[in-house]
């Protein structure tokens, strides 16, 4: 059986200091993972035993982008990655939670109460179908696939002035002009990139960062 150990000093490494409650509001996530997974595939059979991976990942995102007290929402969230580790560390914030797959919705709601995360809203649906629905002042989609196809979607729910921030691998470097074309057609421009190192791990995210100048409704 696999189990679950929080990478409390990796997390605090790349996005600072986690209090008690917070480190345990995170194990007990991580465990609700695991639990569910005996039922349903929250997240692939191979990531089961590297949660800890995700975490940090997550976590990584804070030191490049920080909702602050604002709107986060976090688009295809799945399992919840990054947004209940967000809301978690940072319970200021208002975070949603986007995903089009109900098994998915039904596990973040129960994680929601379960963790009593009073500071999260979990939304059931396709991006497409939630434009002019919703807007968020910082957002971020971690796994949507290709990012080309998406892009325009993602940027459509981000408030005029805010940021869609992206978590990119090695070859990000490949797709990143169409990617600014679409951008700039739905009036954004990419803002700034920057690889952080996963303490602990033998990889990197590099997180780009898209700056939406005015609405795209407009």
């Amino acid at each position: 059986m696999v189990d679950f150990s929080l990478p409390r000093q990796s997390i605090e490494t790349v996005a600072g200091p986690l209090s008690d409650e917070q480190a345990v509001l995170l194990t007990g996530y991580g465990q609700a993972i695991l639990k569910t997974s005996r039922q349903i595939n929250v997240v692939s059979r191979q990531s089961l035993g590297s949660l800890g991976e995700h975490m940090v990942d997550s976590a990584a995102m804070l030191s490049f982008a920080d909702p602050g007290q604002g709107s986060f929402g976090d688009l295809g969230s799945g399992a919840g990655f990054p947004g209940v580790v967000v809301a978690i560390m940072r319970p200021e914030a208002s975070v949603t939670l986007v995903d089009s797959r109900r098994s998915k919705i039904v596990f973040l709601k129960d994680v929601k109460r379960r963790l009593g995360l009073e500071n999260v809203t979990v939304i059931h649906g396709r991006l497409e179908e939630l434009r002019g629905q919703v807007q968020f002042g910082l957002v971020a989609a971690r796994a949507l696939g290709n990012t080309k196809a998406v892009l325009g979607w993602c940027l459509r729910l981000v408030a005029p002035g805010g940021e869609l921030v992206l978590f990119k691998g090695p070859l990000w470097t490949d797709e990143i002009e169409d990617v600014r074309v679409v951008a700039e057609q739905e009036g954004a421009e990419i803002a700034r990139t920057r690889t952080i190192a996963l303490p602990g791990l033998d990889r990197a995210t590099t997180f780009v960062a898209f700056h939406v100048k005015h609405s795209t409704d407009e």
